[in-house]
């Protein structure tokens, strides 16, 4: 929609040629200030030197006499908003790339455990969503999902990319795949490995001081105890099929997501509509990335 979120973070065509030299250093300026930046060190050295190192490359950093800028993104209310179905129109994509995206939570939520634990249970090569899309169906090279936690809400996504003549089975399977965690929760025996999985990928990036040293910073930004590394396991392995239930049914719910495809309309459309009346389609000689309607504005007639 219109909040920061309602538009690329890496820019668009129309954004980034606007970008002048003034606007860069306004906003380092605004933004990249001693008050507003967090050191992380890691390495064969002791805490002295470590200061010491601190104070030689930073001591003469000054503070700013303004205020920082208040960086919490602007809301906007999401309890209005029904679900979108967005099917922009690309004739010559040889693909469709099929994904549902809805907001998701932020690090601090209470939930935070079990959302990456649901969403391991459905991401991976022996996901959920891949196992259904790919490898039972054959519909595409591989599916999956990622939750994103922010320091604000960030998104929830899967996706996937199939022929444009299964477009709309893949949107259906995304969004059945999703309903079913919650009608279906994982068995111990599916639960206990996806379980590992997110267990694994941590302890290994705790071997390298880099990888240390990036959790760290990453607990430090998000407000959180660094003790939060000494229970991750711990919080992980407490993860209960029951709790993954009511995450993915109020969190998760998939009849409140939105459904994007981008494809040649004409191959999956009809087929899609049939399950979903309300689709809008879009030209992608229409499309517009800058707005969170997704269309340009016509003109005014003379």
């Amino acid at each position: 929609g219109g909040s920061p979120y309602g538009h690329p973070v890496s820019g668009t065509a129309e954004s980034l040629t606007r970008i002048t030299v003034a606007d860069i250093t306004k906003m380092h300026s605004r933004y990249y200030r001693p008050d507003n930046a967090i050191l992380v060190i890691g390495g064969d050295m002791s805490a002295k030197d470590g200061f010491a190192l601190a104070t030689r490359h930073f001591g003469d950093w000054q503070k700013p006499t303004t205020p920082l800028p208040d960086l919490t993104p602007a809301k906007e209310s999401t309890a209005s908003q029904a679900s979108r179905v967005v099917v922009i129109d690309k004739p010559d994509a040889g693909q469709a790339a099929v994904f549902l995206a809805r907001t998701g939570i932020n690090r601090k939520d209470t939930d935070y455990f079990r959302g990456i634990v649901s969403n391991s249970v459905l991401s991976g090569y022996s996901g959920r969503l891949n196992q259904e899309i790919r490898i039972k169906r054959g519909l595409s090279y591989g599916a999956g999902s990622a939750l994103d936690a922010r320091r604000d809400v960030g998104p929830f996504v899967a996706s996937a990319q199939t022929k444009n003549e299964s477009g709309a089975i893949v949107a259906d399977l995304l969004l059945s795949e999703i309903g079913r965690l919650s009608s279906a929760p994982p068995a111990d025996v599916e639960l206990t490995p996806r379980k590992a999985v997110l267990i694994g990928t941590f302890s290994r990036n705790l071997e390298t001081v880099s990888g240390l040293v990036n959790q760290v910073a990453s607990l430090a930004l998000h407000g959180l105890s660094f003790d939060e590394i000494n229970r991750y396991i711990n919080n992980v392995q407490a993860i209960t099929s029951a709790d993954i239930q009511k995450f993915a049914g109020t969190r998760l719910d998939a009849k409140t997501s939105n459904i994007i495809i981008v494809g040649d309309a004409k191959k999956f459309l009809p087929e899609l509509q049939k399950k979903f009346p309300n689709v809008e389609v879009i030209p992608v000689a229409e499309l517009d990335l800058n707005t969170g309607l997704l269309r340009k504005k016509k003109e005014a007639a003379d």
